[in-house]
């Protein structure tokens, strides 16, 4: 028996902003970057950033990025313009944003390991 898990992974555009050093980051950050994220969820996503108009932002600094989501089958479904996000490293917030568009949804497939058993 051949079972599918499906995932959601997403890419984003986003104007992100980074917490200032008192209360997040204290260090820049640069495209390649790779927070956790969460949409208004408990859950928390992992992703990378790669920053649009600068080489590296500053704490308490904002800009626009691109946001690419790793696949994962608790993504909601729903994320749409306009939504915000927290990011994360660990349990420490360093920043937060919105996402300004929604530049490609992809549902990834994978058989499951279950069903070679």
């Amino acid at each position: 028996m051949n079972a599918l898990i499906t995932y959601n992974t997403y890419q984003l555009k986003a104007y992100i902003t980074l917490l200032d050093k008192n209360n997040g980051r204290t260090k820049p950050i640069a495209s390649g970057y790779r927070p956790s994220f969460s949409f208004n969820t408990k859950n928390l996503f992992s992703g990378e950033i790669n920053l649009h108009e600068t080489t590296s932002l500053l704490p308490s600094q904002s800009t626009y990025a691109f946001i690419n989501l790793l696949p994962a089958k608790t993504i909601p479904n729903n994320l749409k313009i306009g939504d915000s996000f927290t990011m994360y490293e660990g349990k420490k917030i360093v920043g937060m944003g919105i996402i300004v568009d929604k530049l490609h949804k992809q549902e990834v497939a994978e058989e499951s390991i279950f069903s070679k058993l």
